[in-house]
């Protein structure tokens, strides 16, 4: 008996055919296609006419059809669209909406690992159906958070609410007031202040912690007892902290009642808050001598904190990275780790700083390491008539000289940044006014790699001006950027 040719053996001979037919229904391969006929109730061989070929495309464009319309239907019914992601029937990159997009992303990446599936999507449908944020973004420290990603964080807590959901009734349209009243009706007995509300938001290694703070505070317990603070707090610094403005992170409010609670005023706050300082609490023990410093000297001008922290930390903490003989490197401990601020006066200080950037201004002798593109994009801004035209220029600073040469027009420290931008930590730009009378620097602006504007400092460190920060305000809404608070609260 002769042996029948196996699909394979047949290929070459079906190829063009086979080709033009797996093109049609959008196939891959053979074992693809014969797979898809076993499926679609239709003969798993490749020996058709051309009347069979021809009912499996039909067939497989009724298919498209019913999709597409299923699909339509449900773009502008948001419900449809959560329950189908939920079952895993549509890929968030079908969905138009992007809003809803970002949404069904998350319900993706956390349906494989969510406990109690059908509890987390019915609150999800009651939010789509009760408020008004769920398909909102709230903008906290530096990142711009899906409501959606809040809401998961909340359901996980559900064991902790202690009032029913649907007693819930909102009493606003505004998106973040919705979402603080339903937070405080969930979890809070007590008040709990609005900056705590990022901690539901906050995608940060702290942010478990934060939520704890939060239900401490809400359970009406003292933020003293509370775990994992950075430091700890005093009856006075607790209370400052709870009374810190409400565009404060939550590492910002720690600061705010800390230096309140040291015997500083809101100017120091501001000062520190808008320093490299303002969020991190490494080495605090050293940063509070600092602190101290310049509360027992009420007339050294506050605007001198963040190059006199900047020279603190260079001396005492940053280590240097050299190039030795054998083109290897070798890390220079600081120049002074045993640094201290007992003993030390103002003026002192402030000529040591003062040589240090004069030593930072030299441009002999350092490496001028080149730093990759941050991606952020530049902007002109061209203000003014034909005959009197100005131009609002931001540059990024793309090299060691470049950030050397700033800092000596500035008159600040903004070569210590080096570091950091080469590294891709940051990166530093050059806002500049050009007219028919030259060009002007009229500020250096620090980026996070996330996007976020820290740092924002004129002429030997002033703060900006309205109409600089304006600027700056149109620069990020182009380039995609977000302004800290404390920087727009120091102004």
């Amino acid at each position: 008996m002769a042996r029948r040719p196996t699909p394979d053996e047949n290929l070459p001979a079906l190829t063009a055919v086979m080709n033009r037919h797996l093109g049609a229904l959008r196939l891959n391969s053979i074992q693809e296609y014969l797979e898809w006929c076993r499926k679609q109730g239709f003969s798993a061989t490749l020996d058709k006419d051309t009347r069979e070929r021809q009912a499996e495309i039909e067939a497989h464009e009724a298919a498209i059809a019913l999709k597409l319309k299923r699909h339509s239907k449900q773009k502008n019914n948001p419900r449809q669209i959560i329950e189908a992601s939920f079952r895993g029937e549509i890929a968030a990159s079908e969905v138009q909406r992007a809003a809803l997009r970002d949404l069904c992303s998350l319900i993706e990446r956390n349906r494989p690992t969510a406990k109690k599936l059908d509890a987390l999507l019915e609150f999800i449908l009651w939010a789509e159906s009760e408020t008004d944020f769920l398909f909102e973004s709230f903008k906290y420290g530096t990142a711009s958070v899906p409501a959606g990603a809040a809401l998961f964080k909340i359901h996980n807590r559900q064991g902790q609410w202690l009032r029913p959901l649907e007693d819930w009734k909102k009493q606003s349209h505004n998106a973040e007031r919705q979402f603080g009243s339903l937070l405080r009706h969930l979890f809070a007995k007590y008040p709990v202040p609005a900056f705590m509300d990022q901690a539901w938001s906050s995608g940060s290694k702290a942010s478990y912690a934060y939520r704890d703070w939060y239900i401490h505070i809400g359970a009406g317990k003292n933020i003293r007892t509370a775990k994992k603070l950075p430091f700890p707090l005093t009856k006075l610094m607790a209370h400052h902290f709870l009374e810190a403005p409400a565009s404060h992170t939550i590492e910002n409010a720690l600061r705010w009642g800390q230096i309140h609670g040291l015997g500083g005023d809101r100017t120091l706050a501001r000062a520190v808050i808008g320093s490299r300082f303002g969020n991190h609490f490494q080495n605090d023990e050293f940063w509070v001598s600092v602190f101290r410093f310049f509360i027992a000297n009420p007339m050294l001008d506050r605007t001198h904190f963040g190059p006199i922290a900047d020279y603190l930390y260079a001396q005492k903490f940053e280590p240097r990275e050299v190039m030795n003989a054998d083109g290897g490197i070798d890390v220079i401990l600081p120049p002074q780790p045993n640094l201290v601020m007992r003993g030390r006066t103002p003026d002192t200080l402030l000529a040591q700083v003062e040589r240090w950037h004069r030593v930072l201004g030299q441009t002999k002798g350092f490496d001028n390491v080149h730093f990759q593109p941050s991606g952020f994009k530049p902007l002109e801004i061209k203000t003014g008539n034909k005959d009197d035209e100005s131009a609002w220029r931001f540059r990024e600073l793309r090299s060691t000289a470049e950030l050397v040469e700033e800092g000596k027009k500035m008159r600040h420290c903004v070569s210590t940044y080096a570091r950091s931008c080469a590294a891709g930590h940051c990166s530093i730009w050059a806002m500049e006014l050009s007219s028919r009378l030259g060009t002007d620097k009229r500020q250096t602006i620090e980026v996070r790699k996330s996007g976020e504007i820290v740092q924002c400092r004129g002429r030997q460190n002033r703060l900006p001006t309205v109409g600089e920060l304006d600027m700056v305000r149109r620069w990020a809404n182009y380039a995609g950027l977000t302004i800290a608070a404390f920087v727009v609260a120091a102004r």
